[in-house]
Formats: C-alpha cells, sequence, structure tokens
C-alpha cells in the first residue's frame, strides 16, 4: 500500500528549510498562544482556589500523565520517523492506541480506590475515575497528531489546540466560581481533551480503515517501544518529586511546589518544546545524510539556544518578584522554588535537542539508557532530599542535571557524531551575551530592591534583560544573531506576499 493521502510533502530545493521555518512559525502560535491563554486560566484559578485543591489534582495527574504516555507506544513518533510509510501502518497504530485506551480507562477505575488509599487521600477516588476517560480522548487524537507532524503541518494543529485550551479555560473558571473547587481543575482537563479531539478530528482528512496487522505493528513497535520507555522513564523522573512531597510533606506543600514547578513547566513548553515538535520530523527526513543532520543540529542548537539560556538564567533572577506580582504574596514560596528549578537553563540550552537528534538517527535505545540512568539518580535525590524541604527536592533536581550533563555528551559524540568541543562552541557568544545580562539585571535588582515593590522591580528587571542580551550578542556573536534573524525571515512568507 502507498502512503496515507497527503502524509508527506515534497522537499524540493530549500524545501525544507523552508517548511521547517514555517512549521516553527507555527509551532510558535500554537505553543504561545496556548500558553498564554493557560496562564491566564491559571492566574484566575489560583486566586479563585486554594493551594490544598491544586495539591490534590497535582496529585492525581501523576497517575493520569504516566498512563498516557502508554496510550499510543510510542507508535506516533514510529510513524513520524519511518522513511516510507502505509496506511496499513496508520490504521494498525490507530487501533492499539484506542485497545489500549480503553484498557487504561478500565484499569484506573478499578485502581482508583487502592491508590488513594495508599496516599491517605479518599478524595482521590472520584477524580482518578473521571479523569480516566481522557485515555480513551488520548487514544483518539494520537495518531492524527502524529501524522500532522510528520507533514509539518502545524497550522492545523495550532488551530486544535487552541481552541481546545479556550474552551477548558472558560469550562475550568466557570466551575470555580461556582464553587466546585478542585473539581474546576478536573473539568478544565476534561473538557479540553474534548474538545480536541472534536477539533483534531475537523481538520485532519485522514480516517481509519477497519484494518490491522501484525507485521506493521512489530516494525513499529520496535522502535515505538523505545520511545515509550523513555518518555516513562522522563516521567517517573519528573513526578517522583510529586508523590514523595504529596506522601511526606502533604497537599499543601506539594501544592506551593505544583506551582513552582508549573512555571517551570510553562516556561520549558514555551523556550524549548517549541522547537522540538519540529526538529524531530525535520531531523528525520533527513536521516540519511549524516553530515546534514549534523549541520542542522547544530543550527537548531544556536538558534534557540538564543532564547533558552538567556530566558531561563533570567527567569530564575525574577521568579520571586514575578511569582509574588501575578499570583500573591501567599504564593511566595512557589516563587522561591521556581527560582531553584531555572538553574536547570544552562543544562537544557545544551542537551535539548539530544533526545530528538538520536531517536531521528534510528538510536532510541541510547534516548532511552540516558534517561534510565536520569531516572535513578532523580529519584534518589529527590529521597535523599524530601525531608529537608520543597526547595531541597527542587535542588536535588538541578544538581542531577549538571552531574549527568558530560554523560549525555559523551553519548552524543559518540552515537550521533556530534563532537563535544566542536558543539559547545557553537553557544559561547550565547553564553557571554547571557554573562552580561545577568549582570546588568543584578545590578537592577540590587539597587533598587530596597525602594520599590515587586512589581516595579520586576519590570525594570526585564526591560534590562531585554536590553542586554540583545545588545550583548550583536557585540559578541552577531554571526548568529543574523542566523536567527534569517530563520525569522523564513518563518514569515514577505517575499511570497510581495510577489
Amino acid at each position: 500500500m502507498g502512503p496515507p493521502s497527503g502524509l508527506d510533502g515534497e522537499d524540493g530545493p530549500g524545501g525544507l528549510e523552508r517548511r521547517v521555518a514555517r512549521g516553527l512559525a507555527w509551532t510558535l502560535v500554537d505553543t504561545w498562544g496556548r500558553q498564554l491563554l493557560n496562564l491566564a486560566v491559571f492566574l484566575v484559578l489560583a486566586r479563585l482556589l486554594d493551594p490544598a485543591d491544586f495539591g490534590l489534582v497535582a496529585l492525581a495527574a501523576v497517575f493520569v500523565q504516566f498512563a498516557q504516555l502508554v496510550v499510543d507506544q510510542g507508535l506516533g513518533d514510529a510513524l513520524i520517523q519511518r522513511r516510507e510509510l502505509s496506511t496499513s501502518h496508520v490504521d494498525t497504530a490507530f487501533w492499539v492506541a484506542l485497545a489500549t485506551g480503553a484498557v487504561l480507562t478500565l484499569a484506573l477505575l478499578l485502581l482508583a480506590g487502592p491508590i488513594a488509599a495508599v496516599l491517605s487521600e479518599p478524595d482521590l477516588v472520584p477524580i482518578l475515575r473521571v479523569l480516566s476517560l481522557t485515555f480513551v480522548l488520548s487514544a483518539l487524537t494520537s495518531i492524527q497528531v502524529a501524522i500532522l507532524r510528520r507533514r509539518l503541518a502545524f497550522r492545523s494543529l495550532a488551530a486544535r489546540a487552541l481552541a481546545a485550551s479556550l474552551g477548558g479555560g472558560v469550562v475550568g473558571i466557570a466551575m470555580a466560581i461556582l464553587g466546585f473547587g478542585a473539581w474546576a481543575l478536573v473539568g478544565q482537563l476534561v473538557a479540553s481533551a474534548v474538545l480536541s479531539v472534536m477539533a483534531l478530528w475537523w481538520v485532519t482528512p485522514w480516517r481509519p480503515s477497519l484494518h490491522w496487522s501484525r507485521a506493521e505493528f512489530r516494525e513499529l513497535f520496535t522502535f515505538g517501544i523505545q520511545v515509550m520507555g523513555g518518555d516513562i522513564l522522563t516521567f517517573l523522573s519528573r513526578n517522583a518529586d510529586n508523590l514523595l512531597i504529596g506522601a511526606f510533606l502533604g497537599t499543601v506543600p506539594l501544592g506551593f511546589y505544583a506551582v513552582g514547578y508549573r512555571i517551570l513547566s510553562v516556561s520549558q513548553t514555551v523556550l524549548i518544546q517549541v522547537t522540538r515538535k519540529v526538529s524531530f520530523p525535520a531531523f528525520s527526513r533527513i536521516q540519511h545524510d549524516l553530515e546534514r543532520m549534523r549541520r542542522a543540529y547544530f543550527r537548531v542548537t544556536r538558534a534557540a539556544g538564543v532564547v533558552i539560556m538567556p530566558g531561563y538564567v533570567g527567569l530564575a533572577l525574577v521568579a520571586t518578584e514575578l511569582t509574588v506580582v501575578f499570583f500573591g504574596a501567599r504564593w511566595e514560596p512557589a516563587g522561591h522554588v521556581a527560582t531553584i528549578l531555572f538553574l536547570i537553563g544552562p543544562v537544557l540550552s545544551v542537551q535539548a535537542f539530544s533526545n530528538a537528534l538520536l531517536n531521528a538517527a534510528g538510536h532510541p535505545e541510547v534516548a532511552f539508557r540516558f534517561r534510565l540512568v536520569s531516572t535513578v539518580v532523580n529519584v534518589a535525590g529527590f529521597a535523599v532530599a524530601v525531608p529537608f524541604g520543597i526547595t531541597a527536592v527542587a535542588a536535588a533536581f538541578v544538581v542531577r542535571g549538571y552531574l549527568l550533563l558530560p554523560l549525555n555528551l559523551r553519548w552524543m559524540d559518540r552515537y550521533a557524531g556530534i563532537p563535544t568541543r566542536e558543539y559547545l562552541l557553537q553557544l559561547r557568544g550565547v553564553a557571554m551575551a547571557t554573562a552580561l545580562m545577568v549582570v546588568a539585571v543584578l545590578a537592577v535588582k540590587l539597587s533598587l530592591e530596597p525602594v520599590v515593590g515587586p512589581g516595579a522591580l520586576l519590570g525594570a528587571e526585564v526591560l534590562v534583560a531585554l536590553v542586554t542580551f540583545p545588545a550583548g550578542l550583536w557585540l559578541l556573536d552577531r554571526p548568529t544573531l543574523r542566523e536567527v534573524v534569517g530563520v525569522v525571515a523564513m518563518a514569515i512568507p514577505l517575499r511570497r506576499r510581495a510577489r
């Protein structure tokens, strides 16, 4: 069988670069628009709900998000990575995902009571049972999302995501105003999932046929199981802290920690996930040309580093003021957590796209191996740190990142042909410009903090950062600055309009 209709676009001379740039532009619209909507909803909900409400739903989300990783068993990424794809591959992946989602829904319906009993949180039972419905909803969208990502059709994905976020936010705020408490957060999640299914099936022409092939499943599963295993390990690594804090310190400290981590998560989505969504399908298209893939990896890292490194470091400097201004003084402990978590920024600047490159190059087992090591170290660090409070847990997360960075660089050199020294030199100009920004922002903080309120201080710090980093990059690394401007120019189709 041939590929599904419209699955792959043509990549003529310069075509892939333009499609990637346009895909990046629409992913920015999707991600930043969705995060702005979610942030606005979150700000409202933070004023209407208590920390314990956020802590309770955060605890339930650990189990729900874990199960959602298993829904498509990595088959969506396997569809993206394959050079040749048939309708049989796509149909098989869809029916496997749907069957898995149904089994997971039934399992959580049965296990909600025992889970709540172990955690001594009886209020979790109905929340877990309602959220179990999202497994089937995820299954109904996972393969369509993979098809659109493979086509680099990020415009359709953006429309779907924005509609779902807006509708879910409206439901959540309405329920919070009506006094539903933690159920407002549950309603937001379920409404977003339902609307996502409706919107995605509206914009995606592909429909499944009643076909399933064991041979095609084996082909996809061989790749997908490595991706799924890595995703599960990353999830365990990032959520062991929530489980330990909830179990040993309670839902109120978990609420503060969850909000602090939410700030980090939002920034990661805005600063990193945008490019990750585009980089994996783009790397996969040129997997046969290792030298071209290496150059593309350098270019992606340089361009994204201009946003990631100063973004994270700058947020670490202003996280406390930002939290107080937007969420209120009672959430200040969450700001201290966020300050520590954002110190992971330089590590993410270096290794943000390593898994995407390894998977595209056909080495998902290496990405899985690194995530296994990372998970073991993370969980051990959290277990040691949790008796000392939520800031110690955040510090353990950051320390783990720096300890394992040399291992990541070594394996990227061995398995993907990325020489460590040459690669790190790609970011030296960005690092120096970021250091200049840090000095300027710290000078503002030390001089103004005693005499102005948090709002004015935050405004001054952001203004100084926005001026000093671009100026520093212009002075220290103009080629990278010109490269970023070139990517932006390709993303905005001005020349086509001029014709």
